[in-house]
């Protein structure tokens, strides 16, 4: 039994050494979107190339008092090419949100009013995204839909004609095309 605890108490140690080994990074966006630096990887983002990625965004809004993962997801992606030594000037990234995550671009009195008085956990992420050059666009199809006009969204936020037609600008444009939900 002595053997046993000792033999499982030297796993837990080597488990909990390799995990405090790893260093957790937010070099751009400092407060979304923690990665890995891991220095022994195979492929990394080449740093000399110009990154331009539009991200289509509809995720649930199932819980509106927390951000949806695809929504911080933005952040790491932006977060894993800057570990990857890619410069904040050769990363354009646009975010176009539609569908129900309409309505995590919306003011706080216009949250608190749609969801029980909840702040929008949002605001934060969206602020933090547009300071460091990410385009947010929201849907003025979907901006409609679920009740709302231009004078309830964040002033970070752009209001495109629709999903469909911002996507496409930018995929002729020549951005690469991520869909999250």
């Amino acid at each position: 039994m002595k053997i046993r605890f000792l033999g499982v108490f030297f796993l837990m140690l080597c488990f909990h050494q390799s995990f405090s080994q790893r260093e957790w990074a937010n070099p751009i966006i400092k407060d979304y979107g923690r990665i890995l630096d891991l220095e022994e990887v195979d492929v990394r983002p080449d740093a000399s190339m110009e990154y331009k990625i539009v991200i289509e965004l509809i995720h649930k809004m199932d819980n509106p008092e927390r951000i949806n993962f695809s929504a911080t997801n933005v952040a790491r992606l932006i977060n894993l090419h800057a570990v990857g030594g890619v410069s904040k000037d050769k990363l354009k990234v646009a975010v176009v949100i539609h569908a129900e995550a309409t309505n995590s671009v919306i003011n706080n009195e216009a949250y608190r009013d749609k969801y029980d008085g909840k702040d929008n956990p949002y605001i934060p992420l969206y602020e933090q995204l547009a300071a460091n050059g990410v385009e947010v666009i929201v849907c003025g199809q979907s901006l409609n839909l679920y009740g709302h006009d231009k004078s309830k969204v964040i002033p970070q936020v752009k209001v495109a004609t629709s999903a469909l037609t911002a996507v496409s600008t930018f995929q002729l444009r020549g951005y690469a095309y991520f869909k999250w939900d």
